[in-house]
């Protein structure tokens, strides 16, 4: 229905899919966050702390592409920097914390103050791009991602360190997990009054590095404070955590996200492998959940047309006639991403994912409709 029929909007797709039901076709989006900037001609460092050369690539990306979801989206490293860290820039990769405010002595917790979003660091210049773009009123989806407790908190302490910390001494874990939460609430509090979706990255909560039980013990119950909150104000909370997460999805549901996007399954033994694509719209089917994913988005420097179609239709495909579903990469595009590979992304998602299509095609045993 995009060409010389009604014209069906990305908002109308996501809606759709969030209510359990059908559009024209499955809403589609790459996570773009320091690749519009360097689409643009931009340096990542130029994207990450100018917001208004951010925002002017950040249209000129969707001009470009025109994804059914938009998303405000810099680094994760600004949260930790707001607190004390400090961060490296690279001409290739997203940037980093290089210095870790807690990593000599974790004492200094007691006298860290959560950080001003209106005041502090790069946190006023990240609230401007959502502002410019709740004001550019796209005609998509439209939502900010900010870092999750988990990941802020590794970031204030050192990954290496809080992971033995968790085994050495469980009080401080929690004690900096509350502070990172209620440093959450308030970035998100600022976010929300721009008019902008919320969504939270926590990356670090991985199962390829912190074990289930170590998610239920140490992160699921900040991740229930932080949705809980929001809800409390109506607003419905997205989370997208890197890696091998399939042991925890009935806990990321369970918490009561609105929305899971997820990478690739990344155990190393093949045999051991888990469609987590497949795992998690079948629950999300379930409960009322929406699963986002999760096209290889390692490929996206080197992949030809045929090879990015091909990763497409397996998330189609497996996904088959079942709905709750928005097609997206499995994790950010690198900076340097071939501009091409996202374009043929979308295009197959426009081609390959009409629902007339779709709901007309014989059930294909093995998952793939």
């Amino acid at each position: 229905m995009e060409q010389g029929q009604a014209r069906v909007t990305g908002r109308e797709r996501v809606v759709a899919a969030y209510k359990g039901g059908y559009a024209d076709r499955v809403p589609a989006y790459p996570i773009a966050g320091s690749f519009a900037g360097c689409l643009d001609g931009l340096s990542i460092e130029e994207y990450c702390t100018n917001p208004t050369k951010a925002v002017r690539a950040m249209l000129n990306y969707y001009e470009r592409y025109q994804p059914d979801i938009m998303i405000a989206f810099n680094d994760l490293a600004k949260e930790a920097e707001a607190a004390g860290c400090h961060v490296k820039y690279s001409d290739y990769v997203v940037p980093s914390v290089d210095r870790h405010v807690l990593q000599d002595d974790k004492g200094r917790l007691a006298k860290l103050e959560i950080p001003d979003p209106l005041r502090d660091a790069r946190l006023p210049a990240f609230l401007e791009q959502c502002e410019a773009l709740s004001a550019a009123r796209l005609p998509s989806g439209l939502g900010a991602v900010l870092v999750g407790p988990w990941t802020i908190a590794m970031l204030l302490r050192n990954p290496e360190l809080m992971c033995l910390d968790t085994i050495d001494d469980p009080p401080f874990v929690h004690e900096l997990m509350r502070f990172a939460t209620e440093y959450a609430k308030r970035f998100g509090d600022a976010v929300l009054a721009t008019k902008i979706g919320l969504s939270y990255t926590d990356p670090t909560a991985s199962c390829s590095l912190v074990g289930p039980d170590t998610y239920r013990e140490f992160i699921k119950p900040y991740h229930r404070e932080l949705v809980e909150y929001f809800r409390a104000k109506k607003i419905g909370t997205t989370i997208h955590i890197c890696g091998t997460t399939h042991q925890i999805h009935e806990d990321l549901v369970d918490v009561g996200f609105v929305a899971i996007t997820i990478d690739l399954d990344q155990q190393a033994d093949p045999g051991l492998k888990v469609d987590q694509l497949d795992k998690l719209v079948t629950l999300g089917n379930q409960r009322g959940v929406v699963a986002i994913g999760n096209v290889d988005v390692t490929i996206f420097e080197r992949a030809t047309k045929p090879e990015i179609e091909a990763e497409v239709r397996r998330c189609i495909d497996t996904v088959g006639k079942r709905s709750r579903f928005v097609l997206s990469t499995s994790c950010e595009l690198p900076p340097r991403a071939n501009p091409d590979c996202v374009k043929w992304m979308m295009d197959a998602a426009r081609d390959y994912g009409r629902y007339d299509r779709i709901l007309s095609a014989a059930s294909v045993p093995g998952g793939a409709r």
